[in-house]
């Protein structure tokens, strides 16, 4: 069972802590994508290792793609919801997805490729 769910996700991208101001980028995790569910699962090294975040595509046009990200709310060990936590932004042609998520000030960043 736990294999067959491992083949469910693709391989493991980065995640990384980007400081606007300074330009400084620390490794903040990894992400994988979920074929099925046509999201993002989410890693990050901040948070306990039960906190599950979630990165859903919202809406795209010629310019970028938005993002939310989410929390998944959790009873007795299985995911039960979902509530938004934060935003992500990708520019077409670029292969990283900007997220603003809240407490963090600095913007964690997938690395898509």
């Amino acid at each position: 069972m736990l294999a067959q769910r491992q083949m469910e996700f693709s391989k493991k991208l980065n995640l990384i802590w980007l400081c606007e101001e300074t330009g400084l980028r620390l490794p903040a995790g990894a992400a994988f994508y979920n074929e099925d569910h046509g999201d993002y699962r989410l890693k990050v090294d901040l948070l306990p290792e039960e906190k599950i975040l979630f990165l859903k595509m919202m809406s795209s046009d010629e310019k970028k793609t938005l993002y939310r990200v989410e929390v998944g709310l959790k009873k007795e060990g299985r995911v039960i919801g979902r509530v938004e936590v934060g935003h992500g932004e990708s520019k077409i042609g670029e292969s990283t997805i900007v997220m603003d998520i809240g407490p963090f000030s600095k913007r964690l960043v997938l690395e898509i490729e």
